[in-house]
């Protein structure tokens, strides 16, 4: 314990962007186990606001922006102050650190963020996404209608992430959520078509049946619809868990000359870093449903194109095209990278080792944290460990955005905490900055 200590203060004396004292470097504690971490909640924390409805219900916040140098609040007058993209993936963040360190601040807060939650389910079943400081509901923008879109995915895969733990602390809540995720799950089955056709853009093949034609939204309702056919045993509910799982595997590139063999698109011809959960999906509904296809994809996709990812030092996005079999790049970009580029990479190799034990999967996770902690483009720790803050993006070689949004903030506490969640993972890691800081 006394070594880690030193490392974790030696490394916290250099992290970020300014010179810290080391009298002033913080360290944490996991309240459960008493065992130094590396997950800092104090941002985050920071970003939070309780706010009270006219019916006197407390819901929880999430301030979408931070600027630097203050880090303070920073409005957006036509969206509004917080979004259920922010708030759910807050809460799937705080009811994990919960679950590791039995915080009961994490709870109160799991549980105001499931009421902004269900605050905004409309009454056709689907989710708007702002809110205003007043608590009223952004219902006319047109990335906050209620409508078969990612808002909505997100708010199934938050609220069916935490139904059945909610269900042994506060019953009433856990109730109101189910009836929500069954109102949600209705409208979904009813209005999602799922017997398209496959199509072309680029000569790529298209799954044409996925909502929005997009593969990475489409996997986080996977996620959701995934939690909720555990609880629920829904047959309908699994056959269109493999439909979406069809459509993702039509989208991935099965050409083994390729560079990006293994690769799964997020939406159409394109492939794009952020909010990439097409493997880590795959392998979790895949297992659920008991869909070896499905599992076979997410680890061709790991195996492949993470390790190409990680040797060109990541890339923010593509866009391919084919000609008489033969895949290539129309359009690719390395800049800009950010923490949603990154969680989804490590959760989908660390989701690779739970299902297959080798311990391949564990390096290849840490070695994609490291971008975290300095081993990036910018050579910038893009995760402040005394501070909690994740740099909102690596823009260039030579630039970062010192700003700490809300999203960049809870993806790199996902990533972090979910390397710290496996014991291998974590011990990997700290001897990697071990070393860095020697």
């Amino acid at each position: 314990m006394k070594k880690i200590l030193i490392l974790l203060t030696v490394f916290l004396v250099g992290c970020g962007s300014t010179n810290i004292k080391e009298e002033e470097a913080k360290v944490v504690k996991n309240e459960k186990s008493n065992q130094i971490t590396l997950t800092n909640t104090a941002h985050l924390d920071s970003l939070y606001e309780q706010i009270s409805l006219e019916d006197g219900t407390k819901i929880g916040a999430i301030h979408i922006y931070s600027e630097y140098p203050d880090y303070k609040w920073i409005k957006d007058p036509i969206e509004g102050v917080a979004c259920i993209d922010d708030v759910t993936r807050a809460g799937v963040f705080y009811f994990n650190y919960y679950k590791s360190t039995g915080a009961q601040d994490s709870l109160k807060k799991v549980k105001e963020l499931a009421e902004f939650t269900l605050h905004l389910q409309d009454e056709n079943g689907y989710f708007n996404n702002f809110i205003y400081s007043d608590g009223t509901v952004n219902t006319t923008y047109k990335t906050s209608v209620a409508e078969p879109n990612w808002w909505t995915w997100r708010a199934v895969w938050f609220l069916s992430h935490i139904y059945k733990d909610i269900e042994t602390v506060d019953s009433d809540l856990a109730i109101r959520i189910k009836e929500a995720l069954d109102r949600s799950v209705g409208v979904i089955k009813k209005d999602l078509k799922l017997d398209g056709k496959i199509e072309y853009e680029n000569g790529i093949e298209i799954a044409g049946w996925l909502p929005n034609d997009g593969a990475d939204q489409s996997s986080i309702l996977i996620l959701g619809l995934t939690n909720y056919y555990k609880f629920t045993g829904d047959k309908e509910v699994a056959q269109m868990i493999l439909r979406l799982g069809e459509g993702l595997m039509v989208m991935q590139v099965k050409d083994k000359k390729a560079e990006t063999y293994g690769a799964l698109l997020s939406w159409k011809n394109i492939w794009h870093a952020y909010g990439n959960s097409q493997a880590y999906a795959l392998l979790t509904a895949g297992e659920a449903i008991g869909n070896r296809d499905m599992m076979l994809a997410g680890f061709q996709e790991i195996d492949n194109f993470h390790k190409y990812l990680i040797d060109s030092g990541f890339i923010n996005w593509f866009s391919l095209k084919k000609e008489k079999g033969t895949y290539g790049f129309a359009e690719k970009d390395k800049f800009s990278q950010i923490a949603y580029g990154m969680r989804p990479l490590i959760y989908a190799n660390l989701k690779a080792y739970e299902i297959s034990r080798d311990e391949t999967y564990i390096k290849q996770a840490v070695e994609i944290s490291k971008w975290f902690f300095g081993n990036n483009s910018a050579a910038i720790n893009m995760y402040d460990i005394k501070t909690g803050r994740t740099f909102d993006g690596i823009d260039n070689a030579d630039k970062y955005n010192k700003n700490s949004g809300a999203e960049s903030t809870i993806e790199g506490l996902l990533s972090i905490l979910a390397i710290e969640q496996n014991k291998i993972a974590k011990e990997t890691l700290m001897k990697y900055l071990e070393e860095k800081n020697k």
